[in-house]
Protein backbone atom coordinates (compact mmCIF):
# COMPACT_ATOMS: atom_id res chain seq x y z
CA UNK A 1 0.00 0.00 0.00
CA UNK A 2 2.98 2.04 0.45
CA UNK A 3 3.88 1.74 -3.17
CA UNK A 4 0.06 3.23 -3.96
CA UNK A 5 -0.06 7.25 -5.26
CA UNK A 6 -3.87 7.42 -4.50
CA UNK A 7 -4.67 8.32 -0.51
CA UNK A 8 -8.61 7.94 -1.73
CA UNK A 9 -7.41 3.78 -2.52
CA UNK A 10 -6.12 3.45 1.16
CA UNK A 11 -9.27 5.12 2.95
CA UNK A 12 -11.37 2.70 0.80
CA UNK A 13 -8.73 -0.23 1.90
CA UNK A 14 -9.44 1.21 5.65
CA UNK A 15 -13.69 0.88 5.05
CA UNK A 16 -13.01 -2.84 3.87
CA UNK A 17 -11.35 -3.57 6.81
CA UNK A 18 -13.96 -2.25 9.19
CA UNK A 19 -16.43 -3.93 7.19
CA UNK A 20 -14.90 -7.21 7.74
CA UNK A 21 -14.38 -6.42 11.51
CA UNK A 22 -17.94 -5.63 12.07
CA UNK A 23 -19.38 -8.58 10.31
CA UNK A 24 -16.82 -10.75 12.31
CA UNK A 25 -17.80 -9.26 15.99
CA UNK A 26 -14.70 -7.57 16.23
CA UNK A 27 -14.74 -3.97 17.84
CA UNK A 28 -10.98 -3.15 17.60
CA UNK A 29 -8.35 -3.85 15.23
CA UNK A 30 -5.00 -3.35 16.28
CA UNK A 31 -3.88 -0.80 12.98
CA UNK A 32 -2.85 0.71 11.41
CA UNK A 33 1.21 0.59 11.80
CA UNK A 34 2.69 4.00 11.65
CA UNK A 35 5.87 3.01 12.51
CA UNK A 36 8.31 4.74 9.44
CA UNK A 37 10.84 1.86 8.39
CA UNK A 38 14.10 3.87 8.73
CA UNK A 39 16.07 0.42 8.52
CA UNK A 40 16.02 -1.80 5.67
CA UNK A 41 17.51 -4.56 8.18
CA UNK A 42 14.10 -4.20 10.62
CA UNK A 43 13.81 -8.11 11.68
CA UNK A 44 9.83 -6.96 12.99
CA UNK A 45 8.56 -3.90 11.66
CA UNK A 46 9.79 -4.05 7.83
CA UNK A 47 7.18 -4.28 5.10
CA UNK A 48 4.37 -4.10 7.94
CA UNK A 49 5.18 -0.15 7.40
CA UNK A 50 3.89 2.02 4.49
CA UNK A 51 7.68 3.17 4.06
CA UNK A 52 10.27 5.05 4.89
CA UNK A 53 8.84 8.61 4.45
CA UNK A 54 7.41 10.25 7.28
CA UNK A 55 4.56 12.21 5.60
CA UNK A 56 3.36 9.56 3.37
CA UNK A 57 3.26 7.39 6.63
CA UNK A 58 1.54 9.74 8.34
CA UNK A 59 -1.21 10.30 5.58
CA UNK A 60 -1.69 6.91 4.97
CA UNK A 61 -1.95 5.52 8.25
CA UNK A 62 -4.74 8.89 8.94
CA UNK A 63 -6.57 7.36 6.01
CA UNK A 64 -6.41 3.64 6.91
CA UNK A 65 -7.34 4.53 10.42
CA UNK A 66 -10.34 7.20 9.21
CA UNK A 67 -11.27 4.44 6.96
CA UNK A 68 -11.75 1.59 9.82
CA UNK A 69 -13.50 4.71 12.09
CA UNK A 70 -16.01 5.65 9.77
CA UNK A 71 -17.57 2.56 9.77
CA UNK A 72 -17.41 2.02 13.38
CA UNK A 73 -14.27 0.13 14.02
CA UNK A 74 -11.60 1.58 16.51
CA UNK A 75 -8.47 2.12 14.69
CA UNK A 76 -5.26 1.88 17.14
CA UNK A 77 -1.75 3.70 16.02
CA UNK A 78 1.12 1.59 16.13
CA UNK A 79 3.73 0.99 17.93
CA UNK A 80 4.54 4.47 19.97
CA UNK A 81 6.22 6.12 20.08
CA UNK A 82 8.20 4.54 16.69
CA UNK A 83 9.66 1.34 15.88
CA UNK A 84 10.54 1.64 12.79
CA UNK A 85 14.84 2.08 13.52
CA UNK A 86 15.33 -1.40 15.15
CA UNK A 87 17.58 -4.35 14.35
CA UNK A 88 16.19 -6.19 17.46
CA UNK A 89 12.76 -8.17 17.41
CA UNK A 90 11.12 -7.15 20.85
CA UNK A 91 9.51 -10.64 20.93
CA UNK A 92 12.79 -11.94 21.52
CA UNK A 93 14.61 -9.31 23.10
CA UNK A 94 14.87 -5.28 24.74
CA UNK A 95 15.49 -3.38 21.28
CA UNK A 96 17.23 -0.02 21.94
CA UNK A 97 17.51 3.03 20.14
CA UNK A 98 19.81 5.48 20.95
CA UNK A 99 18.44 9.16 19.51
CA UNK A 100 18.00 12.49 20.97
CA UNK A 101 14.57 14.06 21.87
CA UNK A 102 14.93 16.09 18.66
CA UNK A 103 15.29 12.93 16.19
CA UNK A 104 12.49 11.75 17.86
CA UNK A 105 10.53 14.76 17.20
CA UNK A 106 11.30 15.19 13.71
CA UNK A 107 10.85 11.82 12.76
CA UNK A 108 9.25 8.72 14.72
CA UNK A 109 6.61 11.15 16.34
CA UNK A 110 5.74 12.72 13.67
CA UNK A 111 3.20 10.24 12.34
CA UNK A 112 1.19 9.73 15.51
CA UNK A 113 1.02 13.34 16.17
CA UNK A 114 -0.64 13.61 12.88
CA UNK A 115 -3.28 10.47 13.46
CA UNK A 116 -3.54 11.62 16.79
CA UNK A 117 -4.91 15.55 15.57
CA UNK A 118 -7.26 13.23 12.92
CA UNK A 119 -8.74 11.45 16.04
CA UNK A 120 -7.55 7.84 16.22
CA UNK A 121 -9.40 6.40 18.81
CA UNK A 122 -6.22 4.38 20.57
CA UNK A 123 -2.67 3.70 20.35
CA UNK A 124 -0.30 0.87 20.98
CA UNK A 125 2.76 1.63 23.12
CA UNK A 126 5.94 -0.55 22.17
CA UNK A 127 8.24 -2.61 23.95
CA UNK A 128 11.68 -0.42 23.42
CA UNK A 129 14.42 1.10 25.45
CA UNK A 130 14.85 4.81 24.54
CA UNK A 131 17.27 6.37 26.76
CA UNK A 132 16.67 10.29 25.80
CA UNK A 133 12.89 9.06 27.32
CA UNK A 134 13.84 7.39 30.16
CA UNK A 135 17.33 6.08 31.01
CA UNK A 136 16.13 3.81 33.64
CA UNK A 137 17.80 0.21 32.99
CA UNK A 138 15.88 -2.34 30.95
CA UNK A 139 12.89 -0.22 31.38
CA UNK A 140 10.47 -0.38 28.30
CA UNK A 141 8.97 2.10 26.81
CA UNK A 142 5.79 0.03 27.51
CA UNK A 143 6.00 0.41 31.01
CA UNK A 144 7.37 3.76 31.30
CA UNK A 145 5.65 6.54 33.36
CA UNK A 146 7.91 9.17 31.22
CA UNK A 147 6.63 7.53 28.30
CA UNK A 148 3.09 6.91 28.81
CA UNK A 149 2.05 9.55 31.09
CA UNK A 150 4.89 12.19 30.39
CA UNK A 151 5.36 12.19 26.47
CA UNK A 152 2.11 10.73 25.57
CA UNK A 153 -0.48 11.87 27.75
CA UNK A 154 0.92 15.72 29.26
CA UNK A 155 2.97 16.93 26.22
CA UNK A 156 1.27 15.50 23.36
CA UNK A 157 -2.43 15.91 25.02
CA UNK A 158 -3.43 11.98 23.73
CA UNK A 159 -6.69 11.04 25.85
CA UNK A 160 -7.65 7.83 23.39
CA UNK A 161 -7.06 4.54 24.99
CA UNK A 162 -3.37 3.22 25.13
CA UNK A 163 -3.18 -0.70 24.87
CA UNK A 164 0.02 -2.10 25.87
CA UNK A 165 1.73 -4.23 23.07
CA UNK A 166 1.78 -8.18 24.67
CA UNK A 167 3.44 -8.03 28.07
CA UNK A 168 4.51 -12.03 26.70
CA UNK A 169 6.91 -10.30 24.55
CA UNK A 170 10.63 -10.92 25.86
CA UNK A 171 11.16 -7.25 25.28
CA UNK A 172 9.21 -6.47 28.62
CA UNK A 173 8.99 -10.01 30.13
CA UNK A 174 12.75 -11.03 30.59
CA UNK A 175 13.05 -8.01 32.73
CA UNK A 176 9.56 -7.89 34.29
CA UNK A 177 8.41 -11.51 34.69
CA UNK A 178 4.96 -13.04 36.37
CA UNK A 179 2.73 -10.48 36.24
CA UNK A 180 5.12 -7.51 36.82
CA UNK A 181 4.68 -6.22 33.77
CA UNK A 182 1.09 -5.57 34.25
CA UNK A 183 1.50 -3.58 37.22
CA UNK A 184 4.06 -1.58 35.75
CA UNK A 185 2.00 -1.28 33.09
CA UNK A 186 -0.77 0.72 34.68
CA UNK A 187 1.72 2.39 37.00
CA UNK A 188 2.99 3.81 33.98
CA UNK A 189 -0.08 4.98 32.50
CA UNK A 190 -2.08 2.78 30.30
CA UNK A 191 -5.54 1.59 30.02
CA UNK A 192 -5.06 -2.20 28.58
CA UNK A 193 -3.48 -4.90 28.91
CA UNK A 194 -2.78 -6.48 25.93
CA UNK A 195 -1.52 -10.48 26.95
CA UNK A 196 -0.41 -10.22 30.63
CA UNK A 197 -0.16 -14.46 30.46
CA UNK A 198 -0.01 -15.00 33.97
CA UNK A 199 -3.48 -13.50 35.12
CA UNK A 200 -3.59 -14.54 38.53
CA UNK A 201 0.10 -13.42 39.32
CA UNK A 202 -0.81 -10.20 37.43
CA UNK A 203 -3.69 -9.66 39.60
CA UNK A 204 -1.57 -10.50 42.78
CA UNK A 205 1.04 -8.01 41.48
CA UNK A 206 -1.25 -5.31 40.72
CA UNK A 207 -3.06 -5.44 44.19
CA UNK A 208 0.51 -5.41 45.45
CA UNK A 209 1.31 -2.04 44.03
CA UNK A 210 -2.23 -0.56 45.37
CA UNK A 211 -1.19 -1.43 48.68
CA UNK A 212 2.41 -0.21 48.33
CA UNK A 213 0.45 3.30 46.75
CA UNK A 214 1.98 2.77 43.58
CA UNK A 215 -0.95 3.11 42.10
CA UNK A 216 -4.50 3.76 43.36
CA UNK A 217 -8.50 2.18 43.37
CA UNK A 218 -8.89 5.96 41.93
CA UNK A 219 -6.97 5.54 39.15
CA UNK A 220 -7.94 1.75 38.20
CA UNK A 221 -11.66 3.12 38.28
CA UNK A 222 -10.59 5.91 36.01
CA UNK A 223 -9.02 3.16 33.42
CA UNK A 224 -12.28 1.07 33.77
CA UNK A 225 -14.73 3.85 32.74
CA UNK A 226 -12.73 4.88 30.07
CA UNK A 227 -12.68 0.95 28.43
CA UNK A 228 -16.63 1.36 29.08
CA UNK A 229 -16.87 4.41 27.60
CA UNK A 230 -15.06 2.98 24.77
CA UNK A 231 -17.49 -0.13 24.82
CA UNK A 232 -20.60 1.64 25.11
CA UNK A 233 -19.78 3.56 22.24
CA UNK A 234 -18.93 0.58 19.94
CA UNK A 235 -22.33 -1.19 21.07
CA UNK A 236 -20.76 -3.37 23.34
CA UNK A 237 -23.65 -2.21 26.10
CA UNK A 238 -26.05 -4.90 24.17
CA UNK A 239 -25.30 -8.40 23.39
CA UNK A 240 -25.55 -8.76 19.47
CA UNK A 241 -24.69 -12.26 18.48
CA UNK A 242 -22.71 -12.61 15.38
CA UNK A 243 -24.37 -14.22 12.72
CA UNK A 244 -22.58 -16.78 11.13
CA UNK A 245 -24.90 -17.60 8.14
CA UNK A 246 -22.59 -16.73 4.99
CA UNK A 247 -20.17 -15.33 7.29
CA UNK A 248 -17.28 -16.84 4.85
CA UNK A 249 -19.37 -15.22 1.80
CA UNK A 250 -19.63 -11.87 3.62
CA UNK A 251 -16.12 -11.36 4.46
CA UNK A 252 -14.72 -12.40 1.17
CA UNK A 253 -17.51 -10.43 -0.99
CA UNK A 254 -15.10 -7.84 -2.32
CA UNK A 255 -12.13 -9.60 -1.20
CA UNK A 256 -10.51 -9.95 -4.92
CA UNK A 257 -11.58 -6.36 -6.20
CA UNK A 258 -9.93 -4.69 -3.40
CA UNK A 259 -6.82 -6.47 -3.67
CA UNK A 260 -6.55 -6.74 -7.37
CA UNK A 261 -7.40 -2.74 -7.23
CA UNK A 262 -4.05 -2.30 -4.85
CA UNK A 263 -1.78 -4.63 -6.95
CA UNK A 264 -2.76 -2.99 -10.04
CA UNK A 265 -2.06 0.77 -8.05
CA UNK A 266 1.33 -0.83 -6.44
CA UNK A 267 3.17 -2.59 -8.93
CA UNK A 268 6.58 -0.36 -9.58
CA UNK A 269 8.83 0.11 -13.20
CA UNK A 270 11.77 0.37 -11.50
CA UNK A 271 14.14 0.36 -14.70
CA UNK A 272 12.87 -0.30 -17.88
CA UNK A 273 15.27 -0.56 -21.12
CA UNK A 274 15.14 -3.01 -24.32
CA UNK A 275 11.30 -2.20 -25.18
CA UNK A 276 10.30 -5.35 -23.25
CA UNK A 277 6.96 -3.79 -22.23
CA UNK A 278 4.42 -3.90 -23.98
CA UNK A 279 5.63 -7.98 -24.84
CA UNK A 280 2.05 -8.45 -26.67
CA UNK A 281 0.52 -12.50 -26.56
CA UNK A 282 0.79 -14.56 -29.40
CA UNK A 283 -3.22 -13.87 -30.92
CA UNK A 284 -2.48 -10.36 -30.89
CA UNK A 285 0.90 -10.97 -33.36
CA UNK A 286 -0.50 -10.19 -36.80
CA UNK A 287 2.80 -11.26 -38.29
CA UNK A 288 3.08 -14.93 -36.99
CA UNK A 289 6.60 -15.22 -38.64
CA UNK A 290 8.02 -12.36 -36.37
CA UNK A 291 6.47 -14.54 -32.72
CA UNK A 292 9.27 -14.15 -30.37
CA UNK A 293 10.33 -17.09 -28.94
CA UNK A 294 9.85 -16.75 -25.12
CA UNK A 295 11.38 -17.92 -21.82
CA UNK A 296 9.45 -17.95 -18.15
CA UNK A 297 12.10 -18.36 -15.22
CA UNK A 298 10.06 -19.07 -12.32
CA UNK A 299 12.92 -18.59 -9.53
CA UNK A 300 11.74 -19.97 -6.06
CA UNK A 301 9.11 -22.39 -7.33
CA UNK A 302 8.99 -25.97 -8.32
CA UNK A 303 5.64 -26.25 -10.07
CA UNK A 304 3.54 -24.09 -11.92
CA UNK A 305 1.57 -21.05 -10.07
CA UNK A 306 -0.92 -18.06 -11.91
CA UNK A 307 1.92 -16.60 -13.40
CA UNK A 308 3.74 -19.14 -15.11
CA UNK A 309 0.26 -20.62 -16.11
CA UNK A 310 -0.74 -17.04 -17.89
CA UNK A 311 2.86 -17.49 -19.09
CA UNK A 312 2.48 -20.46 -21.00
CA UNK A 313 -1.37 -19.24 -22.21
CA UNK A 314 -0.21 -16.03 -23.06
CA UNK A 315 2.75 -16.40 -25.07
CA UNK A 316 3.31 -20.29 -25.13
CA UNK A 317 6.38 -19.68 -22.99
CA UNK A 318 8.87 -22.67 -21.93
CA UNK A 319 8.69 -22.36 -17.95
CA UNK A 320 11.76 -23.48 -16.32
CA UNK A 321 12.05 -23.82 -12.31
CA UNK A 322 15.13 -22.86 -10.11
CA UNK A 323 14.29 -23.67 -6.38
CA UNK A 324 16.05 -22.43 -3.44
CA UNK A 325 17.89 -25.55 -2.40
CA UNK A 326 19.49 -25.81 -5.56
CA UNK A 327 23.54 -25.67 -5.95
CA UNK A 328 25.27 -23.79 -9.10
CA UNK A 329 25.68 -26.94 -11.28
CA UNK A 330 22.63 -26.29 -13.24
CA UNK A 331 23.49 -22.23 -13.75
CA UNK A 332 25.99 -22.25 -17.01
CA UNK A 333 23.63 -24.93 -18.74
CA UNK A 334 20.34 -22.82 -17.78
CA UNK A 335 22.02 -19.46 -18.85
CA UNK A 336 23.26 -20.97 -22.32
CA UNK A 337 20.02 -22.53 -23.27
CA UNK A 338 18.03 -18.93 -22.31
CA UNK A 339 20.63 -17.06 -24.19
CA UNK A 340 20.59 -19.11 -27.28
CA UNK A 341 17.27 -20.26 -27.81
CA UNK A 342 15.26 -17.35 -26.90
CA UNK A 343 13.96 -13.85 -27.65
CA UNK A 344 12.83 -12.74 -24.11
CA UNK A 345 13.22 -14.32 -21.30
CA UNK A 346 11.12 -13.07 -18.52
CA UNK A 347 11.83 -13.78 -14.65
CA UNK A 348 9.77 -14.30 -11.56
CA UNK A 349 11.61 -14.31 -7.73
CA UNK A 350 9.15 -16.02 -5.53
CA UNK A 351 7.86 -17.75 -2.36
CA UNK A 352 10.87 -15.92 -0.82
CA UNK A 353 11.01 -14.65 3.30
CA UNK A 354 9.18 -11.28 4.20
CA UNK A 355 12.34 -10.53 6.44
CA UNK A 356 15.88 -9.95 5.65
CA UNK A 357 17.55 -12.16 7.57
CA UNK A 358 19.23 -14.67 5.69
CA UNK A 359 18.64 -12.25 2.44
CA UNK A 360 15.56 -13.38 2.66
CA UNK A 361 16.21 -16.92 1.84
CA UNK A 362 16.99 -16.11 -1.23
CA UNK A 363 20.29 -18.44 -2.08
CA UNK A 364 23.46 -17.33 -3.06
CA UNK A 365 22.78 -20.23 -6.32
CA UNK A 366 19.36 -18.03 -7.45
CA UNK A 367 20.62 -14.66 -7.15
CA UNK A 368 24.30 -15.88 -9.46
CA UNK A 369 21.77 -17.08 -12.04
CA UNK A 370 19.80 -14.16 -12.29
CA UNK A 371 22.59 -11.64 -12.42
CA UNK A 372 23.69 -14.28 -15.59
CA UNK A 373 20.48 -14.18 -16.96
CA UNK A 374 19.67 -10.48 -16.56
CA UNK A 375 22.77 -10.01 -18.57
CA UNK A 376 21.14 -11.06 -21.65
CA UNK A 377 19.63 -8.91 -24.41
CA UNK A 378 15.66 -8.94 -23.55
CA UNK A 379 15.53 -9.98 -20.09
CA UNK A 380 12.75 -8.53 -17.43
CA UNK A 381 12.59 -9.46 -13.87
CA UNK A 382 9.63 -9.30 -11.73
CA UNK A 383 10.00 -9.37 -7.99
CA UNK A 384 6.72 -10.76 -5.88
CA UNK A 385 7.27 -9.99 -2.36
CA UNK A 386 9.17 -7.66 0.06
CA UNK A 387 11.24 -4.97 -2.32
CA UNK A 388 13.90 -4.53 -0.33
CA UNK A 389 15.02 -8.19 -1.89
CA UNK A 390 15.33 -6.15 -4.94
CA UNK A 391 19.06 -5.22 -3.69
CA UNK A 392 20.42 -8.15 -5.06
CA UNK A 393 19.36 -7.26 -8.65
CA UNK A 394 19.72 -3.52 -9.18
CA UNK A 395 21.96 -3.97 -11.93
CA UNK A 396 18.99 -5.68 -14.06
CA UNK A 397 17.83 -4.06 -17.20
CA UNK A 398 14.40 -4.51 -16.59
CA UNK A 399 12.97 -4.47 -13.33
CA UNK A 400 9.69 -4.50 -11.44
CA UNK A 401 8.35 -4.84 -7.51
CA UNK A 402 4.92 -6.55 -7.41
CA UNK A 403 5.08 -6.80 -3.34
CA UNK A 404 2.96 -9.04 -2.95
CA UNK A 405 3.14 -13.13 -4.63
CA UNK A 406 -0.55 -14.17 -4.19
CA UNK A 407 -2.48 -15.18 -7.43
CA UNK A 408 -4.36 -11.49 -8.10
CA UNK A 409 -0.98 -9.76 -7.96
CA UNK A 410 0.06 -12.09 -10.50
CA UNK A 411 -2.24 -11.47 -12.71
CA UNK A 412 -1.79 -7.60 -12.78
CA UNK A 413 2.11 -8.31 -13.53
CA UNK A 414 0.79 -10.29 -16.58
CA UNK A 415 -1.55 -7.77 -17.07
CA UNK A 416 1.50 -4.97 -17.33
CA UNK A 417 3.87 -7.27 -18.96
CA UNK A 418 1.33 -7.21 -22.06
CA UNK A 419 0.26 -3.55 -21.99
CA UNK A 420 -2.97 -3.61 -20.64
CA UNK A 421 -2.45 -1.86 -17.47
CA UNK A 422 0.54 0.77 -17.09
CA UNK A 423 2.84 0.63 -13.73
CA UNK A 424 1.56 3.88 -11.72
CA UNK A 425 3.12 2.76 -7.96
CA UNK A 426 6.65 4.57 -6.78
CA UNK A 427 9.01 2.80 -4.66
CA UNK A 428 8.33 3.41 -0.23
CA UNK A 429 11.81 2.67 0.55
CA UNK A 430 15.09 2.95 -0.41
CA UNK A 431 16.58 -0.13 -1.80
CA UNK A 432 20.11 0.72 -2.99
CA UNK A 433 22.04 3.86 -4.83
CA UNK A 434 20.24 3.20 -8.04
CA UNK A 435 16.38 2.33 -6.66
CA UNK A 436 15.68 5.15 -4.07
CA UNK A 437 11.91 5.62 -2.29
CA UNK A 438 10.22 7.12 -4.69
CA UNK A 439 11.66 5.70 -8.14
CA UNK A 440 8.83 4.61 -10.43
CA UNK A 441 8.30 5.00 -13.81
CA UNK A 442 5.68 4.47 -15.95
CA UNK A 443 5.61 1.58 -18.13
CA UNK A 444 3.96 1.49 -21.94
CA UNK A 445 0.88 0.43 -23.04
CA UNK A 446 -0.26 -1.81 -25.57
CA UNK A 447 -1.45 -0.33 -28.72
CA UNK A 448 -4.91 0.90 -28.34
CA UNK A 449 -6.19 -1.79 -31.28
CA UNK A 450 -5.05 -4.50 -28.91
CA UNK A 451 -5.68 -2.74 -25.36
CA UNK A 452 -9.32 -3.05 -25.94
CA UNK A 453 -9.26 -6.27 -27.03
CA UNK A 454 -7.18 -7.38 -24.19
CA UNK A 455 -9.15 -5.47 -21.05
CA UNK A 456 -12.15 -7.13 -22.56
CA UNK A 457 -10.42 -10.55 -22.09
CA UNK A 458 -9.63 -9.38 -18.54
CA UNK A 459 -12.81 -8.85 -17.89
CA UNK A 460 -14.26 -12.23 -18.47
Amino acid sequence: MGAVQDPQLIYEYGRWVGNQCRRAGIQVNYAPVVDINNNPDNPVINDRSFGENKYKVAEYGTMYAKGMQDVGVLACAKHFPGHGDVAVDSHYDLPVINKSRGQLDSLELYPFRELFKAGVGSVMIAHLFIPAIDNTANRATSISYNNVTRLLREEMGYNGLTFTDALEMQGVKKFFPDGEASAESLIAGNDMLCLPGDIPGSIEEIKKAIRKKKLSWQQIDERVKKVLHAKYRYGLSRLQPVNTHHLVRDLNAKSDDIKRSIAENAITALRLDDNVIPLLPLQSVKNKEKEPKVAYLGIGISSDNKFAHLMRGNYNADVFYFSYREDASRIATLASMLQTRYDVVVTGIHHYNRFPAGNFGISPAAVQLLQEVQQLKKTITFVFGNPYAIKNFCEAKNVIACYEDDAITQEAAADVLKGAIITKGKLPVTVCDAFPSGTGINSIPAPLSYAGVADVHAEK
